[in-house]
């Protein structure tokens, strides 16, 4: 089955949500991480622009949102796009948090309904992201960055030393009804001392489906051994993303094309530009300017050894 994929929020959105949300979190001593340790992530390329202390501000909720994937094509609101809108960045998280959709015919008792059953698909998973904190998603990331120097987790009050790269973001994590995949929307603003204004986008992150495994003893097997690594995973691959993105501002345009690619087991497209692209996944910049990753076809896959690849 075909279906449009989601809009994402327009990158200028992204300064007022992280003010709102941000917070103050533990101060930590710098935990170098060296790069020999860090595995390469898809559809990035190191710069030496970014090669700086980096540190990770933690979000003010303690615990990872997570929500279940939405499906509006049959709820009377017109189908395909959902779309997150939102006048500033207060408005983006807001309307991230709760799912919210612009939409003329879809009246907000069915829009409250669709997102209530959305979210039963987590029943067998709360217990475990209730427990799940920023900090530990945070922390876990940290050995799958592969841009930049030392890292660590720093408190909203914190004072980066002249020169570090300080990274505020805020994480949302859907998983798709078939709990074949995760979904990561991760509103981005890096500040850093060769920038005026902080780079600021929105960073969407689509796994790889499970396959025929796919299911809560597979996620939450090994204290929840999966469900964490894979969070961790696409959360780092986001910063990286960005991260590159922001060192390679100015680049030469790219022309528009379809891509499809999955979600779970539902197959979706999108409008946009291939950034770059591996064996695994594509990056991928929308007609809104917001970047995604997204997992390549298996038959694109298939034979595929090379490296990441600059698109153009």
């Amino acid at each position: 089955m075909m279906r449009c994929a989601r809009r994402l929020p327009r990158p200028h959105l992204v300064s007022a949500c992280l003010a709102l949300c941000a917070g103050v979190g533990l101060s930590m001593q710098w935990q170098p991480v060296h790069a020999a340790e860090v595995p390469v992530q898809a559809g990035v390329a190191a710069s030496d622009a970014t090669a700086q202390r980096v540190g990770l501000r933690l979000p003010a909720a303690d615990k990872v949102a997570f929500h279940g994937a939405l499906n509006f094509d049959k709820a009377g609101g017109g189908g395909g796009a959902i779309v997150y809108a939102a006048p500033g960045l207060v408005g983006l998280l807001a309307a991230v948090a709760t799912h919210a959709v612009v939409s003329g015919t879809m009246r907000d008792l069915e829009k409250e309904r669709i997102r209530t059953k959305a979210d039963q698909v987590l029943a067998p998973y709360q217990n475990v992201l209730d427990a799940y904190t920023h900090q530990e998603l945070m922390q876990a990331s940290l050995a799958h960055i592969k841009t930049g120097g030392a890292r660590q987790i720093i408190a909203q009050a914190a004072s980066p030393a002249p020169g570090d790269v300080v990274i505020d973001s805020v994480p949302l994590f859907y998983l798709t009804q078939d709990h074949q995949a995760l979904i990561l929307d991760n509103a981005i603003s890096i500040k850093t001392a060769g920038r005026v204004t902080p780079y600021e986008n929105i960073i969407r992150i689509v796994s790889p489906e499970r396959g025929g495994q796919a299911g809560p003893d597979v996620w939450l097997g090994d204290d929840a051994g999966m469900l964490k690594w894979e969070s961790a995973r696409m959360y780092a691959q986001a910063l990286d993303i960005a991260l590159a993105d922001m060192a390679t501002a100015g680049a030469a345009a790219l022309p528009f094309k379809t891509v499809r690619y999955n979600e779970g087991a539902v197959e979706r497209m999108e409008r946009a530009q291939l950034i770059s692209e591996s064996c695994d996944y594509l990056v991928l910049r929308t007609l809104r300017g917001n970047l995604m990753a997204v997992p390549r076809k298996a038959e694109a896959q298939a034979g595929c050894g090379a490296a990441a690849t600059p698109a153009g």
